[in-house]
This record gives C-alpha cells, sequence and structure tokens, in this order.
C-alpha cells in the first residue's frame, strides 16, 4: 500500500508537471507562416541580413550532402552563395508546412538550371525540380537548427550525371 500511494504521488507530481510547462516555445501558424517566407528569401537571395534576423547564433544545418552539420550562419550563407553561383535561376519554394510546438515541418520544391560549376563537377546546362521535407528548430523565434531530407541520387541524375557501379570479382 506504502507503495502505491508513493507511485501515486510521483505520478500527480509528474502530471503537475507536465501541465505547467512553459508555453513560450510554443510556435504559433501565423510565426511560422512569417518564418518560411523569409526562408525562401534567405535562399532565393542569399540574403544574409534576413539570415541573421530569422537564425540563432548557434544554426546548424543537416541535409544529405552535410551529414555532420554546417555550423553557423556565415558558413550556410557561403553555401547558398555558392549554390546560386551554380543555379542563377534557383528558386526554394515552400509549399506547404504544419507547426508541432516549437518545430515547423515543411515540404519544399527547389528548382534551377546548373549554368556554373557545382563544387568540382562541370556545369551541365541541366535543370532540376527536387522536392524535399525539413524540420526547422525554433526557440525565441529564430531557427537554431535545419535538418533536410532530399533524394540526392534524384538530383545528380537530373543533372545528367551517371552512377557507376562498382565490378565485384567473384
Amino acid at each position: 500500500m506504502k507503495h502505491i500511494k508513493r507511485a501515486l504521488i510521483i505520478f500527480t507530481v509528474i502530471i503537475l508537471g507536465l501541465s505547467c510547462q512553459s508555453k513560450e516555445n510554443i510556435i504559433t501558424e501565423k510565426e511560422a507562416k512569417l518564418l518560411c517566407d523569409k526562408v525562401e528569401v534567405m535562399y532565393n537571395d542569399a540574403d544574409s541580413e534576413i539570415a541573421n534576423e530569422i537564425l540563432d547564433s548557434s544554426y546548424v544545418i543537416y541535409s544529405p550532402i552535410f551529414p555532420m552539420g554546417l555550423r553557423g550562419i556565415d558558413v550556410l550563407m557561403y553555401n547558398i552563395e555558392s549554390n546560386l553561383r551554380s543555379f542563377p535561376d534557383f528558386v526554394l519554394t515552400i509549399d506547404s508546412f504544419f507547426v508541432g510546438s516549437d518545430i515547423i515541418y515543411s515540404f519544399w520544391t527547389q528548382k534551377g538550371t546548373n549554368t556554373g560549376p557545382l563544387g568540382k563537377m562541370p556545369t551541365t546546362g541541366n535543370s532540376i525540380n527536387i522536392s524535399g521535407f525539413a524540420l526547422y528548430g525554433v526557440k525565441e523565434g529564430k531557427i537554431y537548427v535545419e535538418h533536410t531530407f532530399w533524394n540526392r541520387l534524384a538530383f545528380y541524375r537530373q543533372l545528367g550525371f551517371k552512377e557507376i557501379h562498382p565490378n565485384f570479382v567473384k
């Protein structure tokens, strides 16, 4: 009986604690829409002023090409500028999003024509149309982490690159 009372007291304290959690980090649909609109401008125009406005100083992005993460606003802006040199007509469109507490879940499309070198890869002149998904972690109104998910193989295929399969010796 003593254990049951103790368990009920602990359970009650946990429930009260959870129900009294701060609602500070919950973002509204309106706030999320504003952030998503600014993310589009940041990526499409390499707008560092907007980046500094909407990104936290601890910002990190993880993606299929940066699985270990890119850290910092300046590093992200360098990457965006490099992307725009490779795809001058690049357009990121956030097609839809929804909010869960302090996370924005977005579905996006990226389009553009490769008219500049892409790292060490040659210019192809081909267009891309890639869809993906992003999670934006938000605290105090700023994005502190971004996780993007998209098909890297489809991206390279649309550019015209071919995959080379290994030739295993039997």
